[in-house]
C-alpha cells in the first residue's frame, strides 16, 4: 500500500460516538448468549476481535454442551445492547450470529476444554490492552456503527505497504480486499492509518475476525 489515491472507497453510515448513544429500554445483563460462532473458524480470541468494537470483553466462554456457542461477558449492560443491536443475525463464515442477552449473571471458568483449534474454550481478557472502553475519555473517543465493507486500520507500521495486506490476506485465509488507501501521515509518524474495502460486508466482517489485532513487526493493528 502507498500514499497514492485509490479509487473513491464506498460511503457507509454516519456513525454515532459511543457517549451519545441512546436507549429506548434499559437492558436487562452484562452477559451476552452467543450462537453460530461455528469451529473451527472461531475461538475466544477471534469472537474478542468481533465484539470488542462495541464495549469492553471481560470473560468468554465457549459451551461445551452447545457446539458453536458463547458465553461473552462485557463491560457493562448496554455494551451487550450494542453487540445485540448490530451483529445479531449477521453472516460470518457460513452462519448466522444468534445474539442475545443471558440469563447468567457472570461468566465462571467451568468445565474448560480444547477447541477444535487447539485453543482453549475460555479466556479471560479483563486485563486485556485492546479493550477500547477502559475510561470515559477512551470510550468517548470510539465509534459505534454497523458492520460494513470497509475496515479501518491504524497502528500499522511505515513500511507496510498493499503488497504487504494483500499477503497477510493469503496467509490467513481471508478473501482479498478490491481497494485501500493510506491517510497522509505527519512527518514525524510512526506509524500509518487508512482504509481498506472488500467486495461485500461478509468479507470485512471476516477479515476482521481474523486479522483485527495482528501483530505486524512490534505493532499492532
Amino acid at each position: 500500500m502507498d500514499s497514492r489515491d485509490s479509487q473513491e472507497l464506498v460511503s457507509y453510515p454516519l456513525p454515532q460516538s459511543s457517549s451519545s448513544y441512546m436507549y429506548k429500554s434499559h437492558p436487562s445483563g452484562s452477559v451476552a448468549m452467543v450462537g453460530g460462532l461455528l469451529p473451527p473458524k472461531m475461538n475466544c480470541a477471534r469472537a474478542f476481535n468481533l465484539f470488542c468494537l462495541y464495549g469492553n470483553i471481560e470473560k468468554i466462554k465457549f459451551m461445551k454442551s452447545i457446539q458453536g456457542t458463547a458465553l461473552i461477558e462485557m463491560g457493562d449492560e448496554y455494551a451487550v445492547e450494542r453487540a445485540i443491536t448490530h451483529l445479531n443475525n449477521l453472516k460470518v463464515f457460513g452462519t448466522r450470529l444468534n445474539v442475545c442477552v443471558s440469563k447468567q449473571r457472570s461468566v465462571v471458568p467451568s468445565q474448560v476444554f480444547e477447541l477444535e483449534d487447539g485453543t482453549t474454550s475460555y479466556k479471560d481478557f479483563s486485563m486485556s490492552k485492546n479493550n477500547r472502553f477502559t475510561s470515559a475519555g477512551q470510550a468517548s473517543k470510539n465509534i459505534i456503527q454497523p458492520p460494513s465493507c470497509v475496515l479501518h486500520f491504524y497502528n500499522v507500521p511505515l513500511s507496510v505497504n498493499e503488497e504487504t495486506f494483500q499477503k497477510l490476506c493469503e496467509e490467513n485465509e481471508v478473501p482479498v480486499f478490491i481497494k485501500c488507501k493510506v491517510f497522509e501521515a505527519k512527518p514525524t509518524a510512526r506509524t500509518i492509518s487508512g482504509l481498506i474495502e472488500w467486495a461485500s460486508k461478509k468479507e470485512a466482517v471476516e477479515a476482521l475476525i481474523i486479522l483485527n489485532h495482528h501483530q505486524i513487526g512490534r505493532h499492532t493493528s
